[in-house]
């Protein structure tokens, strides 16, 4: 079929209008709510505030504005938000319970206020209930301040369930309540040394101990089970958890009834009962973030900050406050809720959550968000209108984490004093220099709080890289990102989110990291596990630095958040962590890491500091620029980075030399499946190394410029064009020299010659003189390049073109090359045959054209794209030959074109979606299988825009300019005109769009074409795919359904990776097994395991015919098959025999291959059919007028035309 582009009409994008949604519940929070005069108030100040609105204001709100007009997303949005909200029965429930709640704790007695410690451990000595205190606990004889407990002075609900913008999560949500300790059990200096603690400990130990009485005297305990957890894993904040079971049938008439009407265990919500401290009970400012709250010493002039200690008091003070703050904007700004939806799926879909560690969760985003509405710029301009919709707001405020660093920097200070009527004081703004904090801030300057307190430099750094993917996404006009963005979990499989994951057992550690857990390190970091999560990201980050964009560590065997009310804290092992890895492709590979210089300007502290951390691997070494350096030098291979040598080097110097790498063999599992090029050096090249392909390169040009100074050829020479797959870097096998057992020895090459009006107009006669052409060539490379050998093949790749001879020439090098003539009548006469042709033949013959444009014509320009983009990629190439390695160990790699393969691959890298580009082989290659096992092909085209990476930083400092600038800024930049004309354009995008409808039209099954890949190299989106069988394809897609399925199972390790790469043979209906007496491993240019080169043939034999005693017959054999029965079988073999399972040690004499036979549903599990004389099948009458397959009868003469290369035949 020949396709021609039709052009589309531009999309037209229609107007809107969102529709209102009122809501006539009022909500309370802590009993008050927002004045008419207050909320007045506010929207006259929104107005005065848009009237002031700067130039980049008004850009960046027509921008989104046009954007988000496409109803198409808006209708996205509106589903997803319905999609996700609370069902109304649950919420229903939930009231119900509360309220029962409620009454339960105004039933709570009242305790006293001037309790000792001693008295209330005597209290709680023969109880139930456990008092949660936090370690260090507070010791009898040694504590001076008194405990007690009264009725809380408010109960109220706070977090998302209060501001109506939870959602529903099918692991379950949970309700927060608020209960105010009073104020009489508070002294001013409680909030030093843990006091504040250890009395809200013994706060909520008394509450439980009576909400557990008075439960049972109701009847409720049967299904209400009470527990504690830690509210976002800080153990300075213990909280009483509500949860319901489900209850058996009971006999029980009373307790039936309370479960009709409080259980609530289907609704899968927990409550948890938190403990607040009144508003400005203590002195912000002696809780600011630099200052301290611990006293380790009285007499320490300058004490460490405790910074963590500090967020955790004030943030348990201000938790009311900031739901009245959240809910004051959310009256105001009519899209904020949905916003905060939006907001709180995007976390969730990438990990993100209020955690310590993490520190990023809905409530800081909504936060943020909310602060920008008031500011946020370096003048305080605003950042984020009232106007705005929930997308503009989501985008805004995501491209604002982009642009702005709160880390290093700068820092965001924001105020929500709502009370507050001088609008320059509560104006957010932000600050460009950061040397006052020491981590990512935004910091509230009426609470003294920094938002960002339990966030650590690399959960930060996460951050902005999850929101700068996301942002690619958002401005991505051309494709539909929003799955990526909202529905993709990258949490589900974190092969495909990180680059390396490394487990490491620090279990015979701990002694040695205990030892560095100093009384100081306890005050910053509080717990041991936090300050082992700390002291591991300060080695990592220091060690790696700019190899890596983000890590993350892992305690491993922390899943427990739930603890029993009989016991006081949660113990954990901690004898393994995970380090997860988003590595740096620019930087990753150096084998140098840079220190200090060695001069008299030096400082001499930080030379001591890389000493002490790099240890004996410190060495001066001078470079180009003269400089002596201290530094670090790395080995890389083929099977490790260089960043995990440096790893397994740094990780034992700083945490232990006991210390093991758990799953070390399971990381070089992927690489180590690319077999290595049996030349020197082989095992220290990285899997990015190209120097094997360049030597191809090299031995080309040589050649290229022997036969362009030929100057007796009746035609001068005007193009010699390589577009073989190792010009392109994606062979298989890396090209070895003398290495011909390889299938892909010879690298195609097309030659052109100046036109000229004497060629041929008959094809026959065309392809004779094209071969008269080569010979002529072949001629004078022998007389004046005696080095050089040639020998000449038919070539059967144009079906129905039996005449093409293609010229293989052999370089002293020991490469080869495979020329085919192209010259400008081809096309003509090819497209002349279609017309003249009758109407029976024309899809054959369109079917012909296809072939001859894949092979002549595209195949340049296909080479020259994948060859800059593999440049662009480092990862792509070694993950591509992986791909095609995988696919060749199923038996699927010779069905497919070897073009659609390096397509399909590429998408992960073109296309990232909510990912990182690919910075390993083994996240490349899962990347595709991942592709492949949600492609629905026959309802989905794959697009590609085969461009080289966005340089997102670049781009990006161009936008960014003064709003003066904006103003005066007419013309678009030279390098932003650039980049834009490089993409994709809508237009192009709908013309494929349309393609695939159209040729879907005509076949809506499948069976002709599956898939549909375009790309400005193949606008038709079917050159490489117009030729595959529906049984093939669709293979191809359960394989990688199986692979993802296994992998999220059972992981990555040396089971499955052998189950990867095992073909299915039972799937077949029969099996030829092939034995071919010769060990052909070697001379394909695989590198024997263990040995660091093996012996290999220098030199071709004289008579080039000979080479064929030294290459897999099973090619010819299968090409046999198919002729014979290829009407009524589908036959499958391994391309490449040396990867066979049998033959992958390299020490067996004989080398092993398979053939399998797939039969047609026409004759399949022993089907009849009608008998007719153009059946073409050996068949078996069943009746009078019925038949089958023989297929003993095949199988027979299958054995006696393999003959003694057969080696049995296996019927399933």
């Amino acid at each position: 079929m020949v396709t021609d582009i039709k052009s589309s009409t531009k999309r037209e994008l229609e107007n809107y209008d969102e529709d209102e949604h009122s809501n006539n519940k009022k909500l309370k929070v802590e009993n008050e709510e927002v004045s008419d005069e207050q909320e007045e108030e506010e929207t006259s100040e929104t107005k005065v505030d848009t009237a002031k609105v700067t130039a980049n204001d008004m850009q960046v709100a027509k921008e989104t504005a046009e954007l988000f007009k496409s109803n198409i997303f808006k209708l996205q949005i509106d589903e997803l938000v319905k999609n996700v909200q609370l069902p109304e029965k649950h919420i229903l429930k939930m009231e119900k319970f509360l309220h029962k709640l409620y009454d339960l704790l105004q039933d709570l007695p009242d305790w006293g206020s001037e309790k000792t410690l001693e008295e209330v451990q005597e209290y709680f000595h023969d109880k139930t209930t456990t008092i949660p205190f936090a370690d260090p606990k507070p010791i009898p004889g040694n504590t001076n301040y008194k405990f007690g407990f009264l009725k809380p002075s408010k109960v109220s609900l706070i977090g998302s369930f209060a501001l109506k913008s939870a959602i529903h999560e099918p692991e379950g949500s949970s309700i927060d309540v608020s209960l105010e300790m009073p104020e009489t059990l508070i002294e001013k200096k409680d909030f030093l040394n843990y006091r504040i603690i250890h009395k809200r400990s013994v706060y909520i130990a008394f509450m439980t101990h009576f909400i557990n009485i008075s439960l049972e005297k109701s009847g409720l305990n049967e299904f209400i089970k009470l527990s504690y957890s830690y509210k976002n894993n800080d153990i300075l904040q213990p909280v009483l958890k509500i949860s319901s079971v489900k209850l058996d049938n009971t006999k029980n008439s009373k307790v039936e009834k309370l479960n009709k009407d409080f259980n609530f265990y289907k609704s899968k919500f927990t409550i948890n009962l938190l403990v607040t401290y009144p508003e400005n009970v203590f002195e912000n400012k002696k809780l600011a973030p630099m200052k301290n709250a611990i006293r380790l010493n009285k007499d320490t002039t300058d004490p460490a900050p405790t910074s963590l200690y500090n967020f955790f008091i004030l943030s348990n003070t201000y938790q009311n406050h900031y739901l009245k703050y959240l809910h004051r904007i959310k009256k105001n700004t009519e899209s904020f809720k949905e916003a905060m939806v939006l907001a709180r799926i995007w976390l969730k879909q990438r990990g993100f959550s209020s955690d310590v560690g993490s520190g990023f969760g809905a409530f800081e985003f909504s936060i943020l968000m909310a602060s920008l509405l008031h500011g946020g710029g370096l003048t305080g301009n605003k950042i984020l209108l009232h106007g705005f919709s929930s997308y503009q707001l989501f985008k805004t405020t995501i491209k604002y984490i982009v642009d702005n660093d709160f880390n290093e920097d700068g820092y965001l200070q924001i105020n929500t004093d709502f009370n507050e009527t001088d609008k320059s004081i509560i104006s957010t703004k932000y600050h460009q220099d950061n040397d006052e904090f020491e981590q990512p801030t935004i910091l509230d300057k009426y609470t003294k709080i920094n938002i960002l307190g339990k966030m650590t430099s690399q959960s930060y750094k996460s951050l902005k890289l999850q929101a700068k993917n996301t942002l690619i996404g958002l401005n991505d006009q051309v494709k539909d990102q929003f799955e990526a963005i909202f529905l993709n979990n990258l949490n589900k499989n974190q092969l495909l989110k990180y680059d390396m994951i490394v487990d490491v057992d620090i279990s015979q550690c701990l002694l040695t990291l205990n030892e560095k857990f100093t009384p100081l390190a306890k005050i910053t970091n509080l717990s041991f596990e936090n300050f082992l999560i700390t002291y591991i990201n300060d080695v990592v980050e220091k060690s790696l630095d700019e190899r890596v964009q983000t890590f993350e560590v892992e305690l491993l065997g922390m899943n427990k958040k739930v603890f029993d009310i009989n016991r006081r804290r949660i113990n954990h092992k901690n004898s393994s962590f995970r380090l997860k890895i988003v590595l740096d492709l620019e930087e990753s590979e150096k084998l140098v890491t840079r220190g200090p210089k060695k001069d008299d300007a030096s400082d001499k502290t930080e030379i001591a500091e890389f000493k002490k951390h790099w240890g004996n691997k410190v060495s001066l070494r001078r470079f180009k620029d003269g400089s002596i350096v201290y530094s670090c030098v790395w080995t890389g291979s083929s099977s490790n980075s260089v960043v995990f040598n440096i790893l397994e080097y740094i990780l034992p110097q700083h945490l232990g030399s006991n210390l093991k790498l758990i799953n070390s063999a399971d990381i070089k599992l992927v690489s180590n499946h690319l077999k290595l090029p049996n030349v020197p050096g082989a095992k220290s090249q990285s899997v990015t190394n190209l120097s094997n392909f360049f030597k191809v390169k090299k031995s080309f040009d040589e050649l290229y410029k022997i036969i362009f100074a030929m100057n007796d050829l009746p035609l001068a020479v005007r193009n010699i064009q390589p577009i073989g797959n190792a010009f392109r870097y994606t062979s298989l096998l890396q090209p070895v020299p003398f290495a011909y057992s390889n299938p892909e020895f010879l690298q195609d090459v097309i030659l052109e010659f100046e036109s000229s009006s004497k060629w041929p107009d008959e094809i026959s006669a065309l392809e004779k003189a094209k071969a008269a052409f080569m010979l002529k060539i072949h001629d004078n490379l022998i007389k004046d390049n005696s080095e050089y050998k040639v020998s000449f093949t038919r070539d059967e790749s144009i079906p129905y073109n039996l005449e093409v001879i293609t010229m293989n020439i052999y370089t002293p090098e020991g490469f080869g090359f495979k020329f085919r003539v192209l010259t400008e009548r081809d096309e003509i006469l090819y497209l002349r045959a279609i017309d003249n042709c009758r109407n029976d033949l024309k899809k054959e013959l369109e079917n012909t054209f296809l072939k001859f444009i894949q092979l002549y014509k595209n195949s340049v320009l296909h080479t020259r794209t994948i060859e800059t983009l593999s440049h662009s990629y480092p990862m792509y190439a070694p993950t591509c030959r992986l791909f095609k390695q995988w696919l060749d160990s199923h038996l699927l790699l010779t069905h497919f074109p070897e073009e659609l393969i390096e397509l399909i691959a590429m998408q992960p890298f073109v296309d990232q979606g909510a990912y990182s580009q690919p910075g390993s082989v083994q996240n490349g290659f899962l990347k595709i299988i991942k592709f492949l096992s949600k492609w629905n092909w026959l309802e989905e085209p794959l697009i590609l825009d085969l461009i080289k990476p966005e340089e997102f930083d670049k781009l990006n400092e161009n936008k960014k300019s003064t709003d003066e600038d904006l103003e005066n800024e007419n013309e678009i930049s030279e390098f932003n005109l650039k980049k834009l004309s490089e993409k994709l354009t809508i237009t192009q995008y709908k013309e494929f769009q349309t393609n695939f409808e159209e040729t879907r039209r005509s076949n809506p099954t499948g069976l002709n074409f599956q898939f549909f890949v375009a790309s400005r190299v193949d606008p038709t989106g079917i050159l490489y795919s117009s030729d595959i069988n529906l049984s093939i394809a669709t293979r191809l897609t359960a394989l990688s359904k199986i692979v993802m399925n296994l992998i999220s199972q059972h992981g990555l390790n040396e089971r499955t990776m052998k189950l990867l790469f095992s073909p299915g043979l039972k799937d077949y209906d029969f099996v030829v097994n092939v034995k071919i007496p010769k060990n052909l491993y070697s001379s394909s240019g695989i590198l024997k395991n263990f040995k660091n080169v093996d012996d290999m043939i220098n030199k071709f034999p004289e008579d080039v015919a000979e080479m064929s005693g030294l290459m897999d017959p099973t090619y010819h054999l299968v090409k046999y098959l198919n002729k014979k029965y290829g009407t009524h079988m589908i036959f499958s073999y391994q391309k490449f025999i040396a990867l066979n399972g049998k033959n992958l040690s390299g020490e067996n004499k004989d080398s092993y291959n398979v053939i399998t036979g797939l039969i047609k549903p026409l004759f399949k599990s022993g089907a009849s059919t009608k008998f007719r004389i153009n059946l073409d099948a050996d068949v078996k009458p069943v009746d009078d007028v019925n038949v089958q397959l023989n297929i003993e009868a095949i199988l027979s003469e299958i054995c006696n035309f393999g003959f003694d290369i057969i080696d049995s035949v296996v019927k399933n």
